[in-house]
């Protein structure tokens, strides 16, 4: 059996699954008449058909009625002649195939127990069978093994071939996958889509705010007389949490009898490109159609003509970038780099594709790449390939580029636990903003032949900080009210706080890139804003822009005059950079309006204070405060400002306005904020 089997599944679960749960055989009731010779002619004949699912069901019954098993040949064995299998044992020849049948049913548990029996077989009649076993092994997680069975077959496996290229990889694999068993803590969480309803469910795409397309195979009602036939189709669905809710089919006209998989929409969600296949003697024949959405649904499917389809070749797995430019697909068309390669071709306004481009042998290997992706913020092409060294079977991968200039990086494996030692396809990031922080994949790791849907989230904490200023003073308002909201989910509030005496405030989020902020204070008009966050795992500190409140004007108040109650609180009125106490151009802005009103409210006194952050001892930073408290000293006396009206005073590190150190992580932000003077009216 040829390595090709495996990687030739070229939309492998998209009908890998639909052979393995029904094919297009229904399994008749054996007859009494029919003998142990009859059962392994019939699987033979379905094995060669490529009708997997069926040929198990023979080659068991076949096994099971073996009258003899400890014979390993029978007198009519010779009337099939085939090289290194001269003497052929029925027995041999049953087991092997049931394990091949297995596993290109990805079935890896009953492959395994069958390959391990085949392994005591003739190594001329059956040289492949120590390989695949290690293949079951890996993909059974059974590591240390599958690297001695790889080994052993490749210190015993002559033919300079694709199985020995195969097992390199398959050891790179193994050394991969135990650098990523053995990291410390895992960065991200994955969990099962939960949906029932359904024999498999993968390939999800999003077609709206919450709302999304995926694959599903399901039984049609059969009509009488007629037996019931197997379809993949597209089905839209709420995505709610932890589970895939209010399931109902795309209906398109004349499409009944055909299997559909992985949809992708423009942006108004009112056109749809999508797979269309069938299937003959386990033969897949696929291109890309597609559909609008009318007053009374969808459009009869129409398929695209070239350059994306070519007669003869398949194109599947399309994906529309958000900004409507590109389709990404993967072919199996001639100029490509290996088995099937994702490429992609440029847009018109009405979806039209025009020129199609292969992405090039950076993102391209020998095997098969499949189901790409596009994260346009973060400018990342995500894909599943079988051709890098990975954790084992498909893996996902990104790519940093520009579709266009095709400028792109070495992809990088996704690792675990979003990639596992069986499949991994058909990711897609559900946030805009940040590629890793939430998606969705699928996976056949739970499964013994079909692929699930699971959800990926990052483990990642964002630790905003800010403040809050007069907007006509730019003084710091302590005691301001904070509502932080997400805009995702209908405005649910995920906190409420008020500033510090600084006008500061400071608060955590987790897997939140979105949220808004409301902002009130007595005696001044509301503001709300809207902020994004950009992060990656781990904790992220990020200093939000300013919020600044207007002063609710009395009309019947002589607002040319200022009524120093602004300035009664301590505020900042300067910065400095670390170990230095020269003023930087930001101080100026601050400085003049100090200088503007106590040119206007001559007998007013301010105390000028000098903070530091906390590096150095208690001593240094006393004499860098004061240094600090001199520097804006004499700009205010050299702008006008009597000296008697000021009072210095250097406090050193002992007021910090926020942590420096947050959770043992240092906080530079802060150490920034420290390093400041203030002042405050006195008198």
């Amino acid at each position: 059996m040829k390595m090709e089997y495996k990687n030739n599944f070229r939309i492998k679960f998209i009908l890998a699954v639909l052979i393995c749960i029904s094919g297009v055989l229904v399994f008749t009731k054996a007859k009494a008449q029919v003998n142990e010779r009859g059962y392994f002619v019939q699987a033979e004949k379905l094995f060669a058909q490529k009708k997997y699912y069926e040929a198990i069901q023979y080659y068991e019954k076949y096994l099971s009625t073996e009258k003899d098993k400890s014979a390993r040949s029978t007198p009519f064995a010779v009337q099939k002649k085939i090289k290194g299998k001269s003497n052929l044992s029925l027995h041999n020849e049953a087991v092997y195939h049931l394990a091949e049948s297995y596993r290109l049913c990805n079935n890896y548990t009953k492959a395994e127990k069958l390959y391990r029996e085949a392994t005591n077989f003739s190594a001329d009649a059956y040289p492949e069978s120590r390989y695949w076993y290690a293949v079951t092994l890996r993909a059974n997680k059974k590591y240390d093994e599958a690297q001695t069975t790889f080994e052993s077959f490749r210190d015993s496996y002559k033919t300079m071939d694709g199985l020995l290229t195969g097992t390199d990889r398959e050891l790179e694999n193994l050394k991969f996958i135990k650098e990523q068993l053995s990291k410390p803590k895992e960065s991200f969480f994955v969990s099962r889509l939960m949906n029932i309803s359904n024999t498999s469910a993968y390939a999800m795409g999003g077609v709206a705010e919450n709302k999304f397309v995926f694959t599903s195979i399901n039984e049609p009602a059969a009509k009488a007389g007629q037996q019931s036939i197997y379809t993949a189709g597209l089905y839209l669905a709420d995505l709610s949490g932890s589970s895939v809710e209010n399931k109902e089919k795309l209906v398109m006209p004349g499409a009944d009898q055909l299997h559909q998989g992985l949809a992708t929409f423009n942006k108004r969600g009112d056109k749809m490109l999508f797979t269309q296949w069938t299937e003959n003697n386990g033969i897949k024949n696929s291109a890309i159609y597609r559909s609008e959405k009318t007053d009374t649904g969808w459009s009869k499917p129409a398929k695209l003509g070239e350059p994306v389809n070519v007669p003869g070749f398949n194109s599947t797995e399309p994906f529309i970038t958000s900004d409507g430019k590109y389709l990404l697909f993967s072919s199996d068309r001639p100029g490509g780099v290996g088995k099937y390669d994702i490429w992609y071709a440029t847009l018109d306004s009405d979806l039209n594709p025009l020129l199609v481009n292969n992405t090039g042998n950076i993102i391209n290997t020998a095997e098969d790449e499949m189901s790409p992706s596009y994260h346009l913020v973060s400018r990342t092409l995500l894909y599943s390939s079988n051709g890098f060294t990975g954790m084992g079977g498909f893996d996902i991968y990104s790519a940093k580029g520009d579709v266009q200039l095709s400028n792109w990086e070495k992809p990088q494996n996704a690792g675990s636990p979003i990639n596992s030692s069986k499949d991994d396809l058909f990711y897609i990031s559900t946030d805009e903003d940040n590629l890793w922080n939430t998606g969705i994949f699928s996976s056949d790791r739970d499964s013994d032949c079909c692929l699930d849907m699971f959800t990926v989230r990052q483990d990642n904490t964002q630790i905003i900080s800010g403040m809050v200023t007069d907007c006509g003073t730019g003084q710091p308002i302590p005691g301001a009210a904070l509502t932080l909201t997400d805009p995702k989910h209908g405005g649910k509030i995920l906190n409420r706080m008020k500033t510090t005496e600084g006008g500061l405030y400071n608060f955590r989020l987790q897997n939140i890139s979105r949220f808004d902020i409301k902002a009130e204070a007595e005696g001044y008009e509301p503001s709300a804003g809207s902020y994004t966050a950009y992060f990656d795992t781990g904790s992220y500190i990020m200093n939000n822009e300013t919020i600044c409140l207007k002063l609710i004007v009395n009309p019947n108040s002589d607002s040319s005059q200022d009524s120093g109650d602004s300035y009664a609180a301590s505020a900042s009125l300067a910065k400095f950079s670390y170990n230095k106490s020269t003023l930087g151009n930001g101080s100026f802005v601050q400085l003049d309006s100090l200088i503007t009103y106590m040119l206007n409210n001559p007998s007013t006194v301010v105390e000028v204070g000098g903070y530091t952050d906390s590096k150095g001892s208690e001593a240094y930073n006393l004499k860098l405060a004061q240094k600090r408290v001199d520097a804006c000293i004499r700009y205010l006396v050299g702008h006008g400002i009597d000296k008697t009206r000021l009072v210095g005073k250097a406090y050193g590190e002992c007021c910090p306005l926020e942590p420096e150190t947050i959770d043992g992580v240092d906080n530079p932000d802060a150490r920034q904020r420290n390093r400041r003077v203030e002042y405050k009216v006195i008198k």
